[in-house]
């Protein structure tokens, strides 16, 4: 019995030890998490974000095992020239901020997932900035950690987003100003207002118009100059054409040309036949305040069978 009792009592002793070693194991791995985590928190909120306490390359020093690479889908670099790049992205975005969401660890991989906002003020990735326009992206970062220190950084940022906040937007002036002389061009020519049609013609006007060379408006497909146009294009299509529908579907402008799509009618008076409803599509473009391209696309198809049918 003695020595039933004295195994049993050594067994004890064991798991009382073992116990004891795992104990001391996992505060250990708690140390050392705590030690990982306090060393990212200083990377977002001492170096990533432009603060008032230190620097980039002060707070960072120390912090980089050797051989340390931050690297992305892209490029790769070392500790010296993150914090150059660092110490850059301070200057040209003075509100930089690099705000971690969550941060989640498996062994000694910390991955972070956070919010980078700022207001950049010059070149910024090759977009002109003027710190009028600020950027919100989602990142992703995936350290390797090992006591308090930065084995190797890989990470993701939606620059491209980043890149379309910071786009300067469209000059709304000249787009208001592109749609308005073509739509009071069209609205002239739908009147037969020829005088302001006139007064809206560029002397270099392009009246541009592809299809069935037999027909006298298209024969050359292009006619250049405002006075060729009145004289020679004009005449010939309002004699040759009536237009029973022109309905206007969708209509863009970017900056100095506008665009229109719709549907359309016409008689053709040579053989008195019409067109079905066909598609057509225009390019307008403005200069100086006037029409200075009529590109029109259409069924040609349609048009020609309509102006050859017996």
């Amino acid at each position: 019995m003695k020595n039933i009792g004295s195994i049993i009592l050594a067994l004890l002793l064991m798991l009382s030890i073992s116990c004891d070693s795992t104990k001391n194991l996992a505060k250990i791995n708690q140390q050392e998490v705590m030690k990982n985590k306090a060393a990212i928190n200083t990377f977002y909120n001492k170096a990533l974000s432009v603060n008032t306490e230190t620097r980039p390359t002060q707070a960072l020093t120390g912090m980089f095992a050797e051989g340390y690479k931050s690297s992305s889908s892209t490029d790769s670099k070392g500790a010296e020239a993150l914090m150059g790049q660092l110490e850059f992205f301070w200057k040209v975005v003075p509100d930089l901020k690099w705000a971690p969401q969550t941060i989640t660890n498996d062994g000694d991989v910390y991955t972070v997932r956070s919010i980078a906002s700022g207001t950049p003020n010059g070149d910024f990735m090759g977009v002109p900035t003027d710190g009028t326009k600020k950027f919100s992206i989602m990142t992703m970062d995936m350290h390797t950690m090992k006591d308090g220190k930065f084995m190797s950084t890989h990470h993701i940022e939606d620059w491209s987003t980043a890149m379309q906040q910071l786009k300067p937007k469209m000059d709304m002036p000249k787009k208001a100003e592109a749609m308005k002389i073509a739509d009071a061009y069209m609205g002239a020519m739908g009147k037969g207002d020829m005088e302001t049609m006139s007064n809206l013609m560029h002397d270099d006007m392009v009246w541009q118009n592809a299809g069935d060379s037999s027909i006298p408006w298209i024969r050359t497909g292009r006619w250049e100059s405002k006075k060729v146009i009145l004289e020679k294009f004009l005449p010939e299509f309002s004699k040759g054409f009536q237009t029973i529908k022109w309905q206007p579907v969708d209509a863009v402008a970017d900056d100095e040309t506008a665009g229109y799509f719709g549907q359309m009618i016409g008689l053709l008076t040579n053989s008195g036949e019409k067109t079905n409803e066909f598609t057509y599509a225009l390019r307008v473009k403005v200069k100086d305040g006037k029409v200075i391209l009529w590109n029109w696309f259409e069924d040609s198809v349609e048009v020609s069978r309509a102006y050859n049918a017996k």
